[in-house]
């Protein structure tokens, strides 16, 4: 077992439609099919559409994604897209939709969960994955429901889904909502997937020197930490602020940050169970940045 693999296999969700990248359709779907064509194909998980362009990508499918090694999809939806995205799922043996993500309400979450669940059993999605947004100042509501819906989960999994970053500061969550939600979803044992803002391993500043990003190692490492060694928010909230590249380690063996490490068997067990990957409309940024650290070979 190496934990670089662990840790790395498909992690990025490519979401090349999305700001700032923002690339047209047909371009995004190129660059996917290269980075599925190229040196670190393993590390890429599914193309992230939002629902209403599932249409769009009728003209591509003739090109590169045949049936024996289909586009995978992670569709962004609304309760009322479920019926459309039913009717997509299995017309194109080319299209393999895998998951959905969906945006919680504030308030309301349980009784949100069961029209969820009601939508998802009529339009034959329960064998789908299904992230459900945490909106904020929800996250206490949102992961409470969540949790208590994981024995009987309405779907193959249900997992909630935090945004980390976005193209103004406004949109780049506190290091201590992170932590917060970070410790609750182990607490409640709660899969949980991330999207925007991680386009680097370590936290720093973005191009302009001006907004703070999340580095999706600090991220990762401290969602394995939670898991692993049982830290709470306070404990975690000094990986989240990490912004020295060598207090993290990353080998065969296993995670490291600073005098703490999980190793390579136990990160498989939670990017299995608990921590999906994560969505960015860059992948060739985290690989770059991973060479460069000598985190990668």
């Amino acid at each position: 077992m190496d934990a670089r693999a662990a840790l790395l296999e498909g992690l990025i969700d490519y979401a090349g439609l999305f700001p700032p990248a923002a690339l047209d359709l047909p371009t995004a779907l190129r660059r996917f099919d290269g980075h599925q064509r190229g040196q670190d194909a393993m590390r890429l998980g599914r193309f992230v559409l939002p629902a209403a362009r599932l249409d769009d990508i009728r003209p591509w499918l003739a090109g590169p994604w045949l049936p024996e090694r289909p586009l995978p999809l992670s569709v962004l939806a609304g309760l009322d897209d479920l019926a459309t995205i039913a009717a997509h799922a299995d017309e194109q043996p080319a299209v393999r939709i895998e998951a959905l993500e969906v945006r919680a309400p504030v308030e309301g979450t349980d009784r949100w969960l069961d029209d969820l669940a009601g939508r998802l059993a009529v339009a034959g999605l329960a064998d789908r994955e299904v992230y459900v947004e945490l909106p904020n100042g929800g996250d206490d509501e949102v992961l409470a429901a969540l949790g208590r819906r994981q024995a009987t989960p309405p779907a193959r999994r249900l997992a909630g889904k935090l945004r980390c970053g976005g193209v103004t500061e406004d949109l780049v969550p506190a290091p201590e909502r992170v932590a917060a939600v970070l410790a609750s979803a182990s607490t409640g044992r709660v899969p949980m997937k991330f999207t925007a803002g991680l386009h680097h391993p370590v936290r720093g500043m973005d191009h302009t020197g001006e907004i703070p990003m999340h580095g999706f190692l600090n991220v990762y490492g401290a969602a394995l930490l939670a898991h692993a060694a049982g830290l709470g928010a306070e404990e975690l909230l000094p990986v989240i602020l990490e912004t020295e590249p060598g207090a993290f380690r990353l080998d065969t063996g296993g995670f490291g940050w600073r005098d703490r490490a999980v190793d390579a068997v136990r990160i498989a067990e939670l990017r299995s169970d608990f921590l999906a990957g994560y969505g960015s409309c860059s992948f060739d940024e985290p690989m770059t940045d991973l060479r460069s650290l000598a985190l990668l070979t």
